[in-house]
């Protein structure tokens, strides 16, 4: 499986490759405005901002036309997902991310990732074969169907996780954002745990976390040394 992917570039050799990943019935243009945001684009800042579109093939949520996917799933029922949509994603986004490290260098990638893209960018972080940077996860659940505790690669065992979750959210709820973030604790993952108050019972790509954000990267990805 392909994707299409649009792409904001810094002016010159980037030095970091972030990887946004959608939710369910939405596309790439729902995280281009996170990531700008964020303080994280501009000709100077040294980011490549890469925005995969999933392909359409997961009913909509009143059930019509189908929607943007990265798995077949209905919305109502998160703990359950169609396994071979989700691999072929997998795999067409191992190959994204194998693209971008020849750029930036694996440890240079971050996947970051909304509700299902936050699923999509968790399970495929966790078993890509080489050290990446970090995970950025709003909203994540995981779906039973995929082995993930048996099926994680060495390199990333300890990946700093950042997680944002709204304390109100009605699609995702709160409980299954602690529960992710108990999962990674007890697998030996730092993990940066931020719950969102203002924006009650709406389930927003990253609502309120742009400073926080900014400041993962800041204190994590790069060390506290900033963008340079």
């Amino acid at each position: 499986m392909e994707v299409e992917t649009d792409v904001i570039a810094p002016a010159g050799q980037p030095h970091t490759s972030v990887i946004w990943l959608h939710g369910l019935g939405q596309d790439a243009t729902s995280l281009m405005h996170v990531a700008l945001r964020s303080g994280l684009t501009g000709p100077g800042s040294g980011v490549r901002h890469v925005f995969p579109n999933a392909p359409r093939q997961s009913p909509g949520l009143t059930g019509g036309a189908p929607a943007r996917a990265w798995f077949h799933q209905r919305v109502f029922a998160l703990d359950h997902a169609d396994l071979p949509t989700l691999l072929a994603s997998e795999g067409a986004l191992r190959e994204l991310v194998a693209a971008e490290a020849t750029v930036v260098g694996a440890k240079r990638v971050v996947l970051a990732g909304f509700s299902q893209g936050a699923s999509m960018a968790l399970i495929t972080a966790l078993r890509h074969p080489e050290r990446l940077g970090g995970l950025l996860l709003y909203a994540p659940y995981l779906p039973g169907e995929l082995p993930l505790a048996d099926t994680r690669t060495p390199a990333n065992s300890d990946l700093p996780v950042w997680i944002g979750q709204g304390r109100y959210d009605w699609i995702v709820p709160h409980f299954v954002g602690e529960w992710i973030r108990d999962l990674l604790l007890s697998w030996g993952h730092a993990v940066f745990w931020q719950e969102y108050f203002d924006y009650p019972n709406t389930h927003e790509p990253f609502a309120g976390a742009a400073t926080d954000v900014r400041a993962f990267f800041d204190e994590v990805v790069w060390g506290g040394g900033g963008s340079g």
